[in-house]
């Protein structure tokens, strides 16, 4: 049965360093396909290049940080919302630690209006940025459930797209020891791309053969030791937000079948999911599966939580999935911890 708060997925767009569409990329991701190559300038004096996941584009396209993000955020929103009318956008952009020319010093209308010149389409009042990283995803999934309730939309677009190819990006990088090289196996494998996620009130059909897939519940918590700080977290935010999702979506935690999310590789990120599921899957399981889109398209920044929600909807709706209930687990930089329950 539909909870009346459900969020039923309608269409979804990527770009990856593996796929040009979300279809691409997800049957890469499923085959366990990735495309990760030398970066052309090596980070580290005496290291070897440092290995990424880049998109494949002219190399003239990049020469503007921002163009090139509201490039790649455009050719995902043409192929997740060709026709946006009385939709809303909810778009995700680099936290503002990161100081990304893209939104530095931008005002929220700016860069709408920017990236709606070159989408070429306007979208409904109600749309927004959002700046708290990818697990920002699932406070956008809450902002369009108040969109709906209300009436003002008909449908909401969730997503956005990054690039950790940046000199400055690898840089920080590099100096908190996030990166997978030479000395260190336990990295990140920075990478670029968009992802986008439409959804809307599910609606009664007779003639469909099987339930709606939807987000069902969404959860959130704030974790006081992050991956930019000197403590190691413990899994704490992320028990209390699969607590709030589970209840919210009025599904025992025992129904969860697999865990995705924008797990990346890196010691912190290990560290920390390894916690919350002993925290917070506590019934009996032979194994809980984990679904890892990083693992193909590398580490995408904020276009990782949507990514994660898009390859989530692809592996139950293609009856791949290890069940028809996932938990999707994510992360920012930042405090923000989200889960969405997915059925």
């Amino acid at each position: 049965m539909v909870n009346d708060t459900s969020l039923e997925i309608l269409g979804s767009g990527a770009v990856s360093s593996v796929g040009l569409t979300a279809p691409q990329t997800c049957a890469a991701i499923r085959a366990g396909i990735r495309r990760f190559v030398p970066i052309e300038a090596e980070i580290l004096d005496d290291e070897e290049p440092q290995i990424g996941a880049r998109v494949s584009a002219d190399p003239r396209l990049r020469a503007d940080d921002a163009q090139w993000l509201l490039n790649l955020a455009a050719r995902a929103l043409h192929e997740c919302a060709p026709s946006p009318a009385e939709t809303a956008l909810l778009w995700l952009v680099p936290e503002d630690h990161r100081g990304h020319p893209l939104c530095a010093g931008v005002g929220d209308d700016e860069l709408l209006a920017r990236l709606e010149a070159v989408v070429g389409h306007h979208f409904a009042p109600g749309s927004r940025v959002l700046r708290s990283g990818a697990a920002g995803c699932v406070e956008a999934l809450g902002r369009a459930r108040e969109l709906l309730d209300a009436g003002a939309v008909a449908r909401c677009v969730i997503g956005g797209a990054d690039s950790l190819l940046r000199k400055v990006d690898l840089d920080e990088l590099a100096r908190g020891g996030r990166l997978l090289g030479p000395t260190q196996p336990q990295g990140l494998v920075p990478g670029e791309g968009a992802a986008f996620v439409m959804v809307g009130r599910p609606t009664p059909d007779p003639e469909r053969e099987r339930a709606a897939l939807a987000v069902r519940g969404i959860g959130l918590g704030y974790e006081r030791n992050t991956v930019r700080g000197t403590e190691y977290s413990v899994g704490e935010a992320f028990s209390a937000a699969l607590e709030a999702a589970t209840q919210d979506a009025d599904i025992p935690e025992a129904e969860i079948a697999f865990v995705a999310g924008n797990f990346n590789g890196e010691r912190y990120d290990a560290w920390e999911s390894s916690h919350a599921r002993i925290r917070g899957f506590p019934s009996k399981r032979e194994q809980l599966p984990v679904l890892w889109p990083a693992a193909s398209t590398g580490e995408i920044g904020v276009a990782a939580g949507p990514m994660a929600l898009i390859a989530t909807a692809a592996a139950i709706e293609g009856e791949y999935a290890a069940g028809p209930t996932g938990a999707l687990q994510l992360r920012s930089d930042g405090e923000l911890r989200g889960v969405a329950i997915v059925r």
